[in-house]
C-alpha cells in the first residue's frame, strides 16, 4: 500500500484544479481561442460651433458635473450669511452682502466659459475694454470683503474659533461652546457637501472636476486646430496694428489696465481682439477641441463622476432649502 498516492487535502485539490485550469487556458490562448480584449471606446468628434453662436450657449461637457453659476453664487453668499448668523449668537456682528440676484455680476466668476479663451464678448469689449464689468461699475460697501485685522479680538475669536494672539483653539466664548473653526465653519456644518468646492463636489483644488477642467484646457493649447486658429487670430490682429501672439495675454502692457476705467485705446484693441476671434472662429474651434478632451476624461473617470453626480443632486436640493431661509435671524430655520 506504500505505493498508493495519499489522499489530497481539500485546499491541495483546489490548487491542482486551478493549475489544470490555468494550463487549459494557456492551451486555449495558444490556439487563438482566448476571449478578445474589450474594444476601447471612442468619443465622436464635437461639431465646431459657428462664430455666430452666442458664448452663453456654449457649455463644456464637465459642466454637467458642476453646480450652475447661480448656485455657486448662492453658496458663496450663504456661507457669508450663515457666518453672520452664527456671529449674532455670540453677540458679534459681521456684514452680509446683498442677496444675489439672477443677473448678479458675481455669476461671471463661476461661469466656466467666461474669458476662458480670452475676451469674447463684443458688448463687454465696447463698454469695458479688458476690464471686468464689476470693476468698472463698482461694488456696494456691504459686498466688499471683510478684513480680519479690522475686527475686534472678540469677533476674531468667534469667527475663527482661535485666540487671535496665540492661535490656540478656543472651545467656549462667554460661557457658550464654540465649535471647531468657529463661525467660519458654519457653512460646512449646515451644508457638508460645500467642502467639495463652491462649484460642487470635486471642484476643490485637487478634485476630479477641477482636474479635468485644468488638464483639458492645458492640453487643448497643443491641439493643431487651436494652434492654427490662434495663428489666424494673430495675423488678423496684425492687420489692425497689434503684434500679439497669445490671446490670453492680449491685455498685457495696456497702461489703462491699472486704472479704474478703460482708455479709448484699450477699448479699440479689445474690439479688434473680439472681431479677430470671430474672423478666425477661434472660440468655436477651441471649444470643440477642449470638449473632445473633456469627453475622453469623463469616460476615464466615470466611476468618480458618478459619485459626484449623486452628491451634486443632494447638495442642490439642500441649497434650495437653505437659500430660501431668512438669514437675518441668529437661528434661521429653527
Amino acid at each position: 500500500m506504500d505505493d498508493q498516492l495519499p489522499t489530497l487535502a481539500p485546499h491541495t485539490r483546489r490548487a491542482r484544479r486551478a493549475t489544470a485550469a490555468g494550463f487549459l487556458l494557456a492551451i486555449a490562448t495558444a490556439a487563438g481561442c482566448a476571449p478578445a480584449p474589450p474594444k476601447p471606446t471612442t468619443q465622436p468628434p464635437v461639431v465646431t460651433p459657428a462664430p455666430s453662436v452666442a458664448i452663453a450657449q456654449l457649455h463644456l461637457p464637465i459642466e454637467q458635473y458642476m453646480l450652475t453659476p447661480a448656485q455657486s453664487v448662492q453658496i458663496e453668499w450663504l456661507g457669508q450669511a450663515a457666518t453672520s448668523a452664527c456671529m449674532k449668537r455670540y453677540g458679534q456682528t459681521l456684514p452680509v452682502p446683498q442677496r444675489p440676484s439672477a443677473d448678479s455680476p458675481a455669476l461671471a466668476a463661476y461661469t466656466v466659459m467666461n474669458r476662458r479663451y480670452g475676451l469674447m464678448d463684443p458688448d463687454a469689449a465696447r463698454t469695458c475694454g479688458y476690464h471686468l464689468p464689476q470693476s468698472v461699475t463698482g461694488t456696494a460697501a456691504t459686498d466688499r470683503p471683510v478684513v480680519l485685522s479690522q475686527l475686534s479680538a472678540q469677533a476674531q475669536t468667534v469667527l475663527l474659533g482661535l485666540d487671535p494672539k496665540t492661535g490656540t483653539r478656543v472651545t467656549t466664548y462667554a460661557g457658550t461652546p464654540l465649535p471647531e473653526h468657529g463661525c467660519l465653519g458654519e457653512l460646512e456644518r449646515i451644508l457638508p457637501g460645500s467642502s467639495g468646492g463652491p462649484a460642487g463636489p470635486g471642484s476643490n483644488a485637487d478634485g476630479v472636476v477641477t482636474d479635468i477642467k485644468t488638464h483639458s484646457f492645458t492640453d487643448s493649447l497643443a491641439d493643431p486646430r487651436v494652434v492654427a486658429a490662434i495663428s489666424a487670430w494673430s495675423g488678423c490682429m496684425k492687420t489692425h496694428g497689434y503684434t500679439l501672439t497669445d490671446p490670453l495675454k492680449a491685455p498685457d502692457g495696456i497702461a489703462s489696465m491699472a486704472d479704474p476705467r478703460p482708455s479709448s485705446s484699450e477699448i479699440a484693441q479689445a474690439e479688434a481682439d473680439v472681431a479677430c476671434k470671430r474672423s478666425a472662429n477661434l472660440i468655436g474651434i477651441w471649444f470643440a477641441a477642449e470638449s473632445e478632451l473633456q469627453n475622453k476624461a469623463i469616460e476615464q473617470h466615470a466611476a468618480q463622476l458618478k459619485a459626484v453626480k449623486f452628491t451634486l443632486a443632494s447638495e442642490s436640493e439642500s441649497l434650495d432649502r437653505l437659500f430660501s431661509q431668512d438669514w437675518t435671524s441668529p437661528r434661521p430655520g429653527s
